[in-house]
């Protein structure tokens, strides 16, 4: 342990036309020591290089210990990192042995690279390893952020009829102040982080960004929600919320008069977890309404991302990828018009909705309270 420092997050930033790596270190001495430490549980360094390979050996020079990549959890590269694209510092991650690819890659917006890894969070010792983990369960559980690996983003440049994106992630608050070990100490932390939508590329280069009702929509499109939560308005007032526990969706495409067609089928079950209105749960009617409604939602959300994709002109839902499925002799003839076909692309979206739980009490007590 003596003769390595382990690092648990990469960060990417380029200054003065020289890549700047920032390493988020484990500090050992730390784990030791008493809960009530002054000590941070992480270091981090930082050194410039022309390429991130001689930045690794300058930073190694410095901190006077070999760094061992194998437990990265995070890659965060800045966001004007990823707007001159992000190819070169992918095949740095990829290409080396000693770096595993089974770690989150996200972007920083609004800050650094260095400044995202310079803050200490309250819930884990080890930042790397809070925004891993809360990227994971945002993911599973709100699908407004995109939890991507390394892989995946490099399969998709690579790759043709889908482009990649990356979930963003921005400091609220102070950044001076978030590198203070003070900070852990309060009961509501002066500054957190925060989830910043999902940022759309062109091959390797940043576009634009999803906002959190486009990434939603995103995410029923590419068939990633796992668990969400909705709401539906009530004709006099007041909301309906509804848990949706499954979704499954499925891409497809016809070529039809010499022009691909994709339809869009997602199937979407759910439980209605509050009301706020007078309604009578028991009959069949009324859940007839809320399915109807809960699929008008869903398709609304996957529309607004779509009008978002195609005015970036970025097919980041892999139609591209079911016309290459269904007809390969059309796609390898057209893909090169690929761009201009994707703006005008019709895309049929149907949902079914299949409500099956109204939760484990029938009345509500709002309809007494109203009566």
């Amino acid at each position: 342990m003596n003769a390595i420092s382990i690092a648990q997050g990469i960060g990417i930033d380029i200054e003065d036309n020289q890549y700047v790596l920032t390493v988020q270190i484990v500090n050992p001495g730390d784990f030791s020591k008493k809960q009530d430490s002054t000590n941070t549980s992480i270091v981090v360094y930082s050194a410039k290089g022309t390429t991130l390979n001689e930045a690794v050996r300058r930073l190694t020079a410095s901190i006077a210990r070999k760094i061992f990549f194998a437990h990265i959890r995070i890659v965060v590269i800045s966001e004007h990192v990823a707007k001159q694209g992000i190819a070169k510092p992918l095949d740095f991650l990829m290409r080396g042995n000693e770096i595993r690819s089974d770690f989150n890659v996200v972007i920083a917006r609004e800050s650094s690279a260095k400044e995202v890894l310079s803050i200490l969070t309250p819930l884990e010792k080890i930042p790397a390893n809070y925004i891993y983990n809360a990227l994971e369960v945002a993911n599973k559980e709100w699908s407004h952020v995109a939890s991507i690996k390394l892989d995946e983003v490099v399969n998709n440049i690579l790759g043709e009829g889908m482009d990649p994106v990356l979930s963003g992630i921005r400091i609220v608050g102070d950044k001076a102040k978030g590198k203070e070990v003070a900070n852990l100490r309060l009961a509501s932390p002066l500054v957190k982080f925060e989830h910043a939508g999902i940022g759309m590329f062109k091959k390797d280069k940043l576009l634009g960004w999803l906002d959190e009702n486009e990434a939603r929509g995103f995410s029923l499109i590419t068939d990633r929600v796992q668990r969400t939560s909705i709401h539906i308005p009530c004709q006099e007032g007041g909301n309906i919320g509804i848990d949706i526990s499954n979704v499954h969706t499925h891409i497809r495409s016809k070529i039809i008069n010499n022009k691909p067609e994709i339809w869009v089928k997602s199937m979407v079950k759910g439980s209605i977890s509050s009301v706020e209105c007078q309604i009578d749960l028991t009959r069949m009617e009324t859940i007839n309404m809320v399915n109807d409604k809960v699929s008008t939602v869903e398709k609304s959300l996957m529309e607004k991302a779509i009008q978002k994709a195609k005015s970036l002109g970025t097919d980041v839902f892999g139609f591209g990828t079911a016309v290459h499925r269904t007809d390969p002799n059309y796609w390898k003839q057209h893909k090169n018009d690929w761009d201009e076909t994707f703006n005008q692309l019709p895309i049929h979206i149907q949902i079914d909705t299949n409500i099956n739980s109204t939760g484990t009490i029938g009345k509500s007590p709002v309809n007494r309270v109203e009566e």
